[in-house]
C-alpha cells in the first residue's frame, strides 16, 4: 500500500477505488461521496493508504532507499514548515540540493533512462525531489556548470511551494474547483516566487523557477504569458521534468503511464509548450530514440 497526503484528494467528488488505514481496514469505499467532513477525517485524523499496482518501471531505480528516505524527509520538512507558516530552514534546502547533485552526477552515466533517478513515496513529497533530480540530469546534458546545476536543483526542488501557501479551504475542497478557485490555484507560481525571495532570501534567478515553470514556450502559459527566451532558463528545464514526473507517477486520482507513453503525450504539446532544443535533449535521456527504432533524430 502507498501512503497518500491531503493534497492528493483535492478537487475529487468521489474516488473509483478504496482507501485504507494503516491496519488495512477500509476507511473509504470507492464511489462514495467525498464530503468535507470525510475529507477532514481522512486528512487530519488517520493515516490513509491506497492499494495499487507497482509503479510502471522498465528500469531499476538507481538511488538507494536510504538516500531516498533522507530526501523525502527533507522535502516533508520544507513543505510542512511552509504549510504551517513556520520559519524556513535554508540548511535543509541546501542539504537536499547537495545530495541530489551528487547522486545525479555520480549515477548519470550508469542509467539507461532518466526515470531511474525517480524515487517513490507520497507523491507530494517525492515529486519535488524527482523534478529536482531530473532537472539536474538535463542540466548536465545541456552543459551547465556546477554552480548553475546546484542553482537549478534548488529552484526545481522549490518550484511548487506556492501551493502550500494557498487557502486551506481551497486546497482541501473535495468538490470540483470553480473558475475563480482555479485562478487562485494558478496563483501558486507568483506566491511561491515571493515566498522564496522574501522568506528564504534566495537569488531572483532561482526564485524565477517557481514563477515561470507554468509558462509555455509559445506564450500561452501563466502567470505572465512569457514567450521563448523571456522564460527563465532553469524554469524551461524544470517544466519538462515537472510534466514527465507527473505523468509517470501514480496519484490518488490518476494512474501512471509508462515512459514511452509520457513522451508521446509530451510530444503532442512540445511545439507549443516546451523549448524544442531542451526537449530533444530530454528525449535522449529517456532513451526514447532507441526504443522508437531511431524514429527521432
Amino acid at each position: 500500500m502507498r501512503p497518500i497526503v491531503s493534497l492528493e484528494l483535492v478537487g475529487n467528488e468521489k474516488l473509483d477505488f478504496d482507501l485504507y488505514d494503516d491496519k488495512g481496514q477500509i476507511v473509504y469505499k470507492k464511489g462514495e461521496a467525498l464530503t468535507p467532513g470525510l475529507l477532514i477525517k481522512l486528512c487530519n485524523e488517520i493515516k490513509v493508504f491506497v492499494k495499487e499496482k507497482q509503479e510502471i518501471l522498465k528500469h531499476k531505480p538507481i538511488i538507494s532507499d536510504q538516500v531516498a528516505k533522507t530526501l523525502v524527509s527533507i522535502s516533508k520538512n520544507i513543505l510542512k514548515k511552509i504549510y504551517a507558516n513556520e520559519k524556513q530552514d535554508l540548511a535543509g534546502c541546501n542539504e537536499a540540493t547537495e545530495i541530489i547533485f551528487e547522486e545525479v552526477s555520480n549515477n548519470l552515466e550508469k542509467i539507461d533512462c532518466i526515470s531511474q533517478l525517480k524515487i517513490f513515496d507520497e507523491y507530494t513529497f517525492s515529486h519535488t525531489v524527482n523534478v529536482s533530480a531530473m532537472s539536474t540530469a538535463l542540466g548536465i546534458t545541456l552543459g551547465l556548470y556546477e554552480n548553475e546545476l546546484k542553482e537549478l536543483a534548488l529552484g526545481a526542488l522549490l518550484h511548487d511551494i506556492g501551493k502550500m501557501l494557498l487557502p486551506k479551504d481551497i486546497l482541501n475542497k473535495s468538490a470540483k474547483l470553480d473558475a475563480e478557485e482555479f485562478e487562485i490555484i494558478k496563483s501558486h507560481s507568483l506566491i511561491g516566487y515571493r515566498y522564496i525571495l522574501d522568506n528564504i532570501n534566495l537569488p531572483d534567478k532561482i526564485a524565477k523557477v517557481a514563477l515561470d515553470h507554468q509558462e509555455n514556450y509559445d506564450g500561452n502559459g501563466y502567470p505572465n504569458g512569457l514567450k521563448g527566451t523571456e522564460i527563465n532558463f532553469y524554469a524551461q528545464i524544470t517544466a519538462i521534468a515537472d510534466v514527465y514526473d507527473a505523468l509517470t507517477s501514480n496519484k490518488v486520482y490518476k494512474r501512471a503511464v509508462d515512459s514511452d507513453k509520457a513522451i508521446d503525450i509530451m510530444l503532442s504539446e512540445s511545439i507549443d509548450r516546451f523549448n524544442p532544443y531542451i526537449f530533444s535533449k530530454f528525449m535522449k535521456l529517456v532513451d526514447y530514440k532507441n526504443r522508437r527504432n531511431n524514429a527521432i533524430s
